[in-house]
Order: C-alpha cells, then structure tokens, then sequence
C-alpha cells in the first residue's frame, strides 16, 4: 500500500483532518504510570477534535519486542564493537603485549553497560546458542513487523506513548539494568520493524516531568509523522512548558 502524501498546507495551518490514527491496545499496559496513560489518550482526543480518525488496531506481538530487542541489539552491538581494540580506532591503552593492549584498551575505554551489551549479544552469538537466541529473535522480528504491515493497511499513523512512566532518578536503576530496559518497551519496535517515529510533549505528571506522545510512522512514511507532529503541537502548549529541574 503506497504511504499517503500528506497535505503539507493543513499541517502548516494546524490541521490533521482526514488523517487516520491507530490507536494500539497494547502499548496501554498493567502498570502503566497513570498520568501518562491520561495525558496520551487526551493527546489522542485532541488529534481526533483536530479532525483526524482515531482506530483501535491490534498489534498482538507487542509484548516479545523487549526480549527480542535486548537480543538482536546486544548482538549487533558485540559484532560492531569488536574493531575497538586499540589498534585502529578510538583510545589505545599503549600496552607494550598486543593481547595486553587489547585487554586494557576495551576494559579502559568501555563503560559497564557497553560491557554488559557485548557479553549479552556474545552469548547469544556463540556456538550452540545462535539458533535458539539469536536466530529465533529474527524470526520473531518478522512477525513484529508484519504486525506493523497489516496496521498499516487501515491507518497511516501510529500514536502510543514514548514509555510507560515518566524519568526516574539519575542513577536510580543502575543496579537493576533489567527495570531500566523495560522503559523501552513502547519504542523498541520502530526500530525492530524499520520505522520511523516521533515524540512530542503531550503533558506533565504531578512531579512535573514531562510526558511523551510517540506518532509512528510506515517505512518512508516520515512527511506524514512530522506534517501531523507540527500540527499537534500548533494546537497545544505543552512544548512551551520547561520541566521542572
């Protein structure tokens, strides 16, 4: 199905009318910090009073994009990083023994969770563990897009929230790397599927941290999250507003 052209005009003016908007069940979770899911669904209402049609679709994969993530992303990460080993790129610890050197420049030059990603993503990339971990994460990958695909067949965008709460503390989740990833769990599929997204201020919690409203688009489908991100925020005054420090 061909992305739509969106009118550029209206969106310049303020104006989303005819656009359609999925609205995905899934991305609205048990747990989810309450005033983000209030702030998103009125964010929503509002595209839908600025003109545009508001649909509930389904994208029933959703909740294995996290571990699906954490595997492909870890890997990839343990692939690519491997060439900073002080020899050609970046920081050389100058160790006089080549494999000393090897050793210090990555242990000197990487930080804990870089750490942490290239033994997750060698693990899942060893001899025994590659068909199950990683190759299985990339079948799972297809259905997660597809799931995107037949979305797409009924709207044109995407709206859902950024995550499921809002900033926790500098250094809050430090020693539990697993909570820390699950923030993620809302807009790792736009990079697993190949999309394209967007976040814009929707809104405040009684703390004063702000709120994010994510638009996803289709594959290219760029013009028309922006066109309809620049509208909502003609429309509200949320993106004025500083958070509180």
């Amino acid at each position: 199905m061909p992305t739509p052209v969106p009118d550029y005009q209206a969106a310049l003016t303020g104006s989303v009318a005819g656009l359609r908007i999925g609205l995905p069940q899934e991305y609205f979770i048990e747990g989810m910090q309450p005033a983000v899911e209030s702030a998103v669904r009125a964010a929503v209402a509002h595209l839908e009073g600025m003109g545009a049609e508001v649909i509930p679709i389904r994208l029933p994969n959703t909740d294995k994009a996290l571990p699906v993530y954490y595997l492909v992303a870890t890997a990839e990460a343990s692939a690519n990083l491997a060439r900073y080993d002080g020899v050609r790129f970046g920081h050389s610890a100058g160790a006089d023994a080549m494999f000393d050197n090897f050793r210090q420049t990555r242990g000197q030059g990487f930080g804990p969770e870089v750490k942490r990603r290239i033994m997750l993503g060698a693990y899942a990339l060893s001899a025994g563990y590659y068909d199950a971990y990683y190759l299985k994460a990339q079948q799972v990958r297809t259905l997660i897009k597809q799931d995107f695909e037949r979305a797409f067949e009924q709207v044109d965008l995407i709206a859902c929230p950024v995550a499921p709460m809002t900033a926790f503390q500098i250094g809050e989740k430090t020693d539990d790397p697993l909570a820390m990833y699950l923030t993620d769990i809302f807009s790792v599929s736009v990079n697993l599927a190949g999309l394209c997204g967007i976040s814009v201020p929707c809104g405040f919690d009684d703390d004063g941290l702000p709120i994010g409203l994510q638009l996803i688009g289709p594959h290219l489908g760029e013009a028309t999250i922006l066109c309809a991100a620049h509208a909502y925020e003609q429309n509200t005054s949320w993106h004025r507003r500083k958070p509180k420090l």
